[in-house]
């Protein structure tokens, strides 16, 4: 039963015994009564009907308020971790070679000259690499480089500056192509013909494998050229395959 339904029949019951002259027996020998009685009655009931009505909407109100909030605190608790998800999918999974970070390795080197073979190079020496952009470095070496050759051989220092792009990156491994130039001051001439200081620029591809701690083994092969770019007299020039290696280490 209905809150007004319960109300209404409380109040009928309530008139009937107040109203005088009126008896449940005498409805048509009193048209008088009956007539007071539906008014008293109407104007009885209409305040607890509108009470009663007040309650209900106040209930369903309460009802879908409480809906609302459960829905909302729902929803906040839940965009946490969406937004979470979202920013952890953004971040790069690249785990060294970052951009502004610093790294040297120790490296050395054999080559051979493609016009003769009895020509050959020895390098080693440490490089510092900076890293400008994600997988893109910015690469400072200092070499001392064996030169055995026709005529007498000889040795020099050779400092080098190149970018060295990793291109493909794996978890435990990437892929890179170098490319850059040099300054190579001899003890005597190189080629024989050809003068002391020479220039020496270079381009090539290579490997890097993770052997863990954050270290990683180099591996690569190149064309490498000396010449003095025509400031002498003469420039045979010498062209060199090398094959390379080192270990990169962070700084």
């Amino acid at each position: 039963m209905s809150t007004v339904s319960f109300l209404a029949s409380r109040s009928h019951r309530l008139v009937r015994s107040r109203t005088p002259g009126f008896h449940p027996g005498n409805r048509g020998s009193n048209p008088l009564g009956i007539i007071n009685w539906e008014i008293s009655t109407v104007i009885q009931l209409l305040p607890l009907v509108l009470f009663s009505t007040a309650l209900e909407v106040q209930t369903i109100d309460f009802a879908a308020a409480t809906s609302l909030s459960f829905e909302r605190q729902t929803q906040a608790l839940i965009q946490p971790d969406g937004v979470e998800e979202e920013k952890s999918m953004t971040v790069s999974t690249l785990t060294w070679g970052r951009k502004d970070t610093w790294r040297w390795n120790i490296q050395g080197g054999y080559a051979k000259d493609v016009k003769d073979s009895d020509n050959t190079l020895t390098t080693y020496g440490v490089e510092f690499e900076y890293f400008i952009e994600d997988a893109l470095s910015l690469d400072l070496g200092f070499f001392g480089m064996d030169i055995d050759q026709e005529g007498p051989s000889t040795d020099g220092f050779n400092l080098t500056l190149q970018l060295r792009w990793h291109f493909h990156n794996e978890e435990s491994w990437s892929m890179f192509m170098e490319g850059g130039a040099g300054l190579l001051r001899a003890s005597n001439v190189v080629p024989v013909g050809g003068s002391s200081f020479n220039f020496t620029p270079q381009a090539g591809l290579g490997l890097s494998f993770d052997i863990g701690n954050n270290n990683r083994w180099l591996l690569g092969v190149k064309w490498h050229h000396i010449s003095n770019a025509n400031m002498y007299s003469s420039n045979p020039g010498r062209d060199s395959i090398m094959v390379w290696t080192g270990i990169s280490f962070p700084y």
